[in-house]
Protein backbone atom coordinates (compact mmCIF):
# COMPACT_ATOMS: atom_id res chain seq x y z
CA UNK A 1 0.00 0.00 0.00
CA UNK A 2 1.39 3.46 -0.97
CA UNK A 3 2.14 6.46 1.27
CA UNK A 4 -0.91 8.36 -0.35
CA UNK A 5 -3.23 5.23 -0.15
CA UNK A 6 -2.58 4.73 3.90
CA UNK A 7 -3.30 8.57 4.70
CA UNK A 8 -6.02 8.44 3.04
CA UNK A 9 -7.38 5.21 5.12
CA UNK A 10 -5.85 6.97 8.20
CA UNK A 11 -8.01 10.33 7.32
CA UNK A 12 -11.15 7.37 6.72
CA UNK A 13 -10.70 6.67 10.11
CA UNK A 14 -10.57 9.62 11.87
CA UNK A 15 -13.13 11.95 10.05
CA UNK A 16 -15.90 8.90 10.37
CA UNK A 17 -15.08 8.69 13.64
CA UNK A 18 -15.17 12.64 14.19
CA UNK A 19 -18.73 13.00 13.12
CA UNK A 20 -20.07 10.28 15.37
CA UNK A 21 -24.01 9.56 15.51
CA UNK A 22 -26.72 11.32 14.21
CA UNK A 23 -28.15 13.90 16.83
CA UNK A 24 -31.43 14.21 17.92
CA UNK A 25 -34.85 15.88 16.71
CA UNK A 26 -38.07 15.19 15.63
CA UNK A 27 -38.56 11.39 15.42
CA UNK A 28 -39.85 11.73 11.68
CA UNK A 29 -37.04 13.69 10.52
CA UNK A 30 -33.29 12.74 10.12
CA UNK A 31 -31.35 15.27 12.30
CA UNK A 32 -28.08 15.91 11.57
CA UNK A 33 -26.64 18.04 14.65
CA UNK A 34 -29.66 19.76 15.19
CA UNK A 35 -30.05 20.64 11.14
CA UNK A 36 -32.70 18.85 9.40
CA UNK A 37 -31.59 16.54 6.28
CA UNK A 38 -34.63 14.72 5.37
CA UNK A 39 -38.17 14.27 6.05
CA UNK A 40 -39.10 10.26 7.45
CA UNK A 41 -40.41 9.84 3.56
CA UNK A 42 -37.61 11.08 1.92
CA UNK A 43 -34.79 8.59 4.24
CA UNK A 44 -37.04 5.86 4.51
CA UNK A 45 -37.68 5.81 0.69
CA UNK A 46 -33.64 5.73 0.34
CA UNK A 47 -33.47 3.36 3.05
CA UNK A 48 -35.30 0.83 1.03
CA UNK A 49 -33.31 1.70 -2.23
CA UNK A 50 -30.44 1.32 -0.22
CA UNK A 51 -27.60 2.28 -2.87
CA UNK A 52 -26.14 5.22 -4.41
CA UNK A 53 -24.69 4.83 -7.94
CA UNK A 54 -22.03 8.08 -8.02
CA UNK A 55 -20.66 8.99 -11.98
CA UNK A 56 -17.84 11.56 -10.74
CA UNK A 57 -14.27 12.77 -11.10
CA UNK A 58 -12.91 13.69 -7.98
CA UNK A 59 -9.98 11.31 -6.52
CA UNK A 60 -11.32 7.77 -5.42
CA UNK A 61 -9.36 7.53 -1.91
CA UNK A 62 -10.94 10.98 -1.03
CA UNK A 63 -14.57 10.00 -2.45
CA UNK A 64 -13.88 7.46 0.01
CA UNK A 65 -14.16 9.18 2.88
CA UNK A 66 -16.92 11.54 2.25
CA UNK A 67 -19.18 8.65 0.73
CA UNK A 68 -18.59 6.62 4.17
CA UNK A 69 -19.25 9.79 6.79
CA UNK A 70 -23.01 9.59 4.45
CA UNK A 71 -23.11 5.96 4.74
CA UNK A 72 -22.77 6.01 8.20
CA UNK A 73 -25.03 9.01 8.71
CA UNK A 74 -27.54 7.59 6.57
CA UNK A 75 -27.22 3.74 5.88
CA UNK A 76 -26.54 4.07 2.39
CA UNK A 77 -24.33 2.51 0.57
CA UNK A 78 -22.86 4.66 -2.68
CA UNK A 79 -21.09 2.87 -5.58
CA UNK A 80 -18.46 5.25 -7.47
CA UNK A 81 -17.70 5.20 -10.66
CA UNK A 82 -14.69 7.43 -10.93
CA UNK A 83 -13.63 8.58 -14.76
CA UNK A 84 -11.80 11.84 -15.74
CA UNK A 85 -14.49 14.39 -16.99
CA UNK A 86 -14.20 13.52 -20.82
CA UNK A 87 -14.91 10.30 -19.97
CA UNK A 88 -17.96 10.77 -17.57
CA UNK A 89 -19.89 13.40 -20.15
CA UNK A 90 -19.38 10.72 -22.76
CA UNK A 91 -20.60 7.92 -20.97
CA UNK A 92 -23.73 9.24 -19.83
CA UNK A 93 -24.38 10.84 -23.34
CA UNK A 94 -24.04 7.24 -24.70
CA UNK A 95 -25.88 5.68 -21.74
CA UNK A 96 -28.61 7.90 -21.71
CA UNK A 97 -29.18 7.75 -25.67
CA UNK A 98 -29.51 3.63 -25.25
CA UNK A 99 -31.96 4.02 -22.32
CA UNK A 100 -29.52 3.14 -20.34
CA UNK A 101 -28.05 5.20 -17.71
CA UNK A 102 -26.76 3.55 -14.82
CA UNK A 103 -26.22 6.49 -12.77
CA UNK A 104 -28.56 8.18 -9.97
CA UNK A 105 -25.99 11.12 -9.32
CA UNK A 106 -23.15 12.47 -11.75
CA UNK A 107 -20.27 15.12 -11.26
CA UNK A 108 -18.18 16.63 -13.83
CA UNK A 109 -15.73 19.19 -13.75
CA UNK A 110 -16.82 21.46 -16.78
CA UNK A 111 -20.08 23.94 -16.25
CA UNK A 112 -20.77 23.93 -19.82
CA UNK A 113 -21.05 20.29 -20.08
CA UNK A 114 -23.03 20.09 -16.92
CA UNK A 115 -25.50 22.69 -18.22
CA UNK A 116 -25.25 20.69 -21.57
CA UNK A 117 -26.84 17.70 -19.34
CA UNK A 118 -29.00 20.30 -18.15
CA UNK A 119 -29.98 21.40 -21.40
CA UNK A 120 -30.42 17.49 -23.02
CA UNK A 121 -33.07 16.81 -19.96
CA UNK A 122 -30.53 14.82 -18.64
CA UNK A 123 -30.66 15.56 -14.99
CA UNK A 124 -33.38 16.55 -12.64
CA UNK A 125 -34.02 19.82 -9.80
CA UNK A 126 -34.36 19.17 -6.77
CA UNK A 127 -34.03 22.04 -4.25
CA UNK A 128 -32.06 21.18 -1.09
CA UNK A 129 -33.14 22.71 2.40
CA UNK A 130 -30.46 25.32 2.18
CA UNK A 131 -31.01 26.42 -1.36
CA UNK A 132 -31.54 29.82 -0.41
CA UNK A 133 -28.58 30.14 1.66
CA UNK A 134 -26.26 28.79 -1.34
CA UNK A 135 -24.27 31.59 -3.51
CA UNK A 136 -25.90 31.62 -7.10
CA UNK A 137 -22.57 30.84 -8.29
CA UNK A 138 -22.55 27.72 -6.91
CA UNK A 139 -25.70 26.15 -8.08
CA UNK A 140 -27.73 26.01 -10.64
CA UNK A 141 -30.61 28.54 -10.32
CA UNK A 142 -33.48 25.68 -10.22
CA UNK A 143 -31.45 23.22 -8.88
CA UNK A 144 -30.07 20.85 -11.30
CA UNK A 145 -26.69 20.79 -9.87
CA UNK A 146 -24.73 21.81 -7.10
CA UNK A 147 -20.90 22.82 -6.37
CA UNK A 148 -20.37 20.54 -3.77
CA UNK A 149 -16.67 20.04 -3.81
CA UNK A 150 -14.61 22.88 -4.31
CA UNK A 151 -10.48 21.67 -4.84
CA UNK A 152 -8.01 24.37 -5.08
CA UNK A 153 -5.12 25.75 -6.67
CA UNK A 154 -2.09 27.11 -5.21
CA UNK A 155 1.63 27.17 -5.37
CA UNK A 156 4.03 24.53 -4.17
CA UNK A 157 8.03 24.27 -3.70
CA UNK A 158 10.57 21.75 -3.93
CA UNK A 159 12.41 22.66 -0.53
CA UNK A 160 15.45 20.69 -2.05
CA UNK A 161 15.94 23.20 -5.37
CA UNK A 162 14.07 26.50 -3.79
CA UNK A 163 15.29 27.58 -0.61
CA UNK A 164 13.01 29.40 2.22
CA UNK A 165 14.51 33.02 1.31
CA UNK A 166 13.48 32.32 -2.31
CA UNK A 167 10.01 30.91 -2.31
CA UNK A 168 7.64 32.90 -3.96
CA UNK A 169 4.86 34.35 -1.47
CA UNK A 170 2.20 35.21 -4.41
CA UNK A 171 0.88 34.73 -8.05
CA UNK A 172 3.64 37.72 -9.32
CA UNK A 173 6.52 35.89 -7.81
CA UNK A 174 6.39 33.84 -9.79
CA UNK A 175 6.31 36.48 -12.81
CA UNK A 176 10.61 37.25 -11.64
CA UNK A 177 12.94 36.12 -14.08
CA UNK A 178 14.68 33.84 -11.24
CA UNK A 179 12.20 31.39 -11.70
CA UNK A 180 13.13 30.83 -15.23
CA UNK A 181 12.71 26.80 -16.25
CA UNK A 182 11.36 26.06 -12.60
CA UNK A 183 8.18 26.19 -12.60
CA UNK A 184 5.65 23.36 -13.83
CA UNK A 185 2.01 24.52 -14.28
CA UNK A 186 -1.46 22.48 -15.95
CA UNK A 187 -2.62 22.51 -19.68
CA UNK A 188 -5.52 24.93 -19.75
CA UNK A 189 -7.96 22.03 -20.86
CA UNK A 190 -9.26 20.56 -18.17
CA UNK A 191 -11.65 22.97 -15.64
CA UNK A 192 -9.40 23.14 -12.81
CA UNK A 193 -6.64 24.99 -14.75
CA UNK A 194 -9.26 26.96 -16.83
CA UNK A 195 -10.48 28.58 -13.54
CA UNK A 196 -6.72 29.12 -12.21
CA UNK A 197 -5.89 30.49 -15.37
CA UNK A 198 -9.25 32.61 -15.15
CA UNK A 199 -8.21 33.77 -12.24
CA UNK A 200 -4.03 34.87 -13.04
CA UNK A 201 -5.55 36.94 -16.05
CA UNK A 202 -8.99 38.55 -14.02
CA UNK A 203 -7.77 39.06 -10.31
CA UNK A 204 -4.11 39.13 -10.60
CA UNK A 205 -2.70 40.65 -14.01
CA UNK A 206 -4.41 41.08 -17.70
CA UNK A 207 -1.03 39.88 -18.90
CA UNK A 208 -0.43 37.35 -16.27
CA UNK A 209 -0.17 34.74 -19.31
CA UNK A 210 1.94 36.59 -21.50
CA UNK A 211 4.58 36.79 -18.40
CA UNK A 212 4.07 33.58 -17.38
CA UNK A 213 5.17 31.95 -20.78
CA UNK A 214 7.99 33.99 -20.57
CA UNK A 215 9.53 32.92 -17.61
CA UNK A 216 9.76 29.27 -20.01
CA UNK A 217 7.41 26.85 -17.53
CA UNK A 218 6.95 23.20 -18.29
CA UNK A 219 3.41 22.19 -19.34
CA UNK A 220 1.96 19.30 -18.15
CA UNK A 221 -1.32 17.37 -19.21
CA UNK A 222 -1.79 15.83 -15.68
CA UNK A 223 -1.58 16.44 -11.68
CA UNK A 224 0.50 13.07 -11.96
CA UNK A 225 3.39 14.24 -13.58
CA UNK A 226 3.54 17.42 -12.73
CA UNK A 227 4.33 16.26 -8.92
CA UNK A 228 5.92 13.64 -9.77
CA UNK A 229 8.35 16.06 -11.21
CA UNK A 230 7.73 18.34 -8.21
CA UNK A 231 9.15 15.57 -5.99
CA UNK A 232 12.01 14.58 -7.81
CA UNK A 233 13.54 18.06 -8.62
CA UNK A 234 13.01 18.21 -11.69
CA UNK A 235 10.80 21.51 -11.93
CA UNK A 236 11.27 23.63 -8.46
CA UNK A 237 7.16 25.28 -8.45
CA UNK A 238 4.31 23.67 -9.57
CA UNK A 239 1.35 25.41 -9.75
CA UNK A 240 -2.50 23.74 -10.06
CA UNK A 241 -4.90 21.60 -8.08
CA UNK A 242 -2.17 19.63 -6.72
CA UNK A 243 -2.73 20.60 -2.78
CA UNK A 244 -4.18 16.88 -2.01
CA UNK A 245 -1.33 14.95 -3.28
CA UNK A 246 1.72 17.68 -2.31
CA UNK A 247 0.34 17.78 1.27
CA UNK A 248 0.17 13.90 1.63
CA UNK A 249 3.68 13.85 0.25
CA UNK A 250 4.77 16.55 2.69
CA UNK A 251 3.38 14.00 5.61
CA UNK A 252 5.58 11.16 4.31
CA UNK A 253 8.52 13.04 4.45
CA UNK A 254 8.81 14.44 0.43
CA UNK A 255 11.29 17.61 0.67
CA UNK A 256 7.99 20.04 -0.65
CA UNK A 257 5.73 22.89 0.66
CA UNK A 258 2.26 23.94 -0.06
CA UNK A 259 2.18 28.09 -0.36
CA UNK A 260 -1.11 29.89 -0.56
CA UNK A 261 -0.64 32.92 -2.59
CA UNK A 262 -1.15 35.99 -0.44
CA UNK A 263 -3.71 37.32 -3.90
CA UNK A 264 -5.79 34.85 -2.93
CA UNK A 265 -6.69 31.12 -4.06
CA UNK A 266 -8.88 30.19 -7.15
CA UNK A 267 -11.29 27.22 -6.96
CA UNK A 268 -12.77 24.88 -9.40
CA UNK A 269 -16.13 23.52 -8.44
CA UNK A 270 -17.28 20.10 -9.15
CA UNK A 271 -21.19 20.38 -9.60
CA UNK A 272 -23.33 17.35 -9.60
CA UNK A 273 -27.18 16.53 -9.87
CA UNK A 274 -29.86 13.55 -9.97
CA UNK A 275 -30.51 12.12 -13.50
CA UNK A 276 -33.68 11.56 -14.39
CA UNK A 277 -33.68 8.65 -15.11
CA UNK A 278 -32.60 7.48 -11.58
CA UNK A 279 -33.36 4.27 -10.31
CA UNK A 280 -32.70 5.17 -6.58
CA UNK A 281 -33.83 8.90 -6.65
CA UNK A 282 -34.50 9.73 -2.80
CA UNK A 283 -31.14 8.25 -2.02
CA UNK A 284 -29.68 10.73 -4.80
CA UNK A 285 -31.41 13.29 -3.20
CA UNK A 286 -30.63 12.91 0.56
CA UNK A 287 -27.20 13.01 -0.79
CA UNK A 288 -27.62 16.24 -2.07
CA UNK A 289 -29.04 17.54 1.09
CA UNK A 290 -26.23 15.84 3.27
CA UNK A 291 -23.70 16.62 1.05
CA UNK A 292 -24.33 20.64 1.21
CA UNK A 293 -25.57 20.63 4.64
CA UNK A 294 -22.90 21.97 7.50
CA UNK A 295 -22.03 18.28 8.66
CA UNK A 296 -21.80 17.10 5.19
CA UNK A 297 -19.34 19.95 4.40
CA UNK A 298 -17.67 19.54 7.23
CA UNK A 299 -16.54 16.07 6.09
CA UNK A 300 -15.71 17.34 2.70
CA UNK A 301 -13.44 19.78 3.91
CA UNK A 302 -11.66 16.82 5.99
CA UNK A 303 -10.43 15.66 2.56
CA UNK A 304 -8.83 18.83 1.76
CA UNK A 305 -11.50 20.50 -0.46
CA UNK A 306 -13.70 23.72 0.34
CA UNK A 307 -17.21 22.26 0.36
CA UNK A 308 -20.09 24.29 -0.66
CA UNK A 309 -21.75 25.15 2.46
CA UNK A 310 -20.08 28.28 3.74
CA UNK A 311 -20.98 27.81 7.48
CA UNK A 312 -18.80 24.66 7.43
CA UNK A 313 -15.05 24.02 8.70
CA UNK A 314 -12.45 25.25 6.50
CA UNK A 315 -10.55 22.44 4.73
CA UNK A 316 -7.71 21.09 6.58
CA UNK A 317 -5.51 18.23 5.32
CA UNK A 318 -2.31 16.52 6.68
CA UNK A 319 -2.60 19.24 9.54
CA UNK A 320 -2.30 22.23 7.41
CA UNK A 321 -5.58 24.24 7.71
CA UNK A 322 -6.30 26.39 4.64
CA UNK A 323 -7.13 30.03 4.37
CA UNK A 324 -10.61 31.85 5.10
CA UNK A 325 -13.66 30.88 2.56
CA UNK A 326 -13.16 34.89 2.09
CA UNK A 327 -10.01 34.46 0.23
CA UNK A 328 -11.42 31.34 -2.29
CA UNK A 329 -12.44 32.82 -5.63
CA UNK A 330 -14.59 30.66 -7.93
CA UNK A 331 -15.33 31.25 -11.67
CA UNK A 332 -18.83 31.33 -12.30
CA UNK A 333 -20.95 29.41 -14.58
CA UNK A 334 -21.83 32.73 -16.61
CA UNK A 335 -18.33 33.73 -16.81
CA UNK A 336 -16.94 30.30 -17.78
CA UNK A 337 -20.19 29.94 -20.29
CA UNK A 338 -18.59 33.36 -22.02
CA UNK A 339 -15.06 32.90 -21.88
CA UNK A 340 -14.24 28.89 -21.87
CA UNK A 341 -13.24 28.55 -25.70
CA UNK A 342 -11.82 32.24 -26.57
CA UNK A 343 -9.79 31.44 -22.85
CA UNK A 344 -8.47 28.43 -24.28
CA UNK A 345 -7.85 29.29 -27.63
CA UNK A 346 -5.34 32.81 -26.88
CA UNK A 347 -4.03 30.82 -23.78
CA UNK A 348 -2.46 27.53 -26.33
CA UNK A 349 -1.25 30.35 -28.50
CA UNK A 350 0.38 32.23 -25.77
CA UNK A 351 2.17 29.27 -24.14
CA UNK A 352 3.07 27.93 -27.70
CA UNK A 353 0.95 24.39 -27.29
Amino acid sequence: MNMFRMGAVAALAMAVAAFGSIGSGKAEDLVIAGEKIATEAMWESAKKEGVLVHYGTYGMDLMKIIHAGFTKDTGIKVEYVRLSGANVYQRVLSENSAGKLAADLVDLTDLVQINDFVAKGILAPHKVPGFDSIAADLKDPQGYWYGLVRPISLLAINTARIKEADAPKSWKDLLDPKYDGLVGTNNIDGGSALSMFSFLRQKVDEDYWKKLAARKPKIYDGIAPLTTDLTRGEIGVATGPISEVVLSQMAAGAPVKVIFPSEGIPSFQIPAGITKTATHPNAAALYLNWATSKRGGDLIASVGAYPLNASSNRPVKSGVEYPPYSEVWTLSADAWKTNADNYRKTWLTTFGR
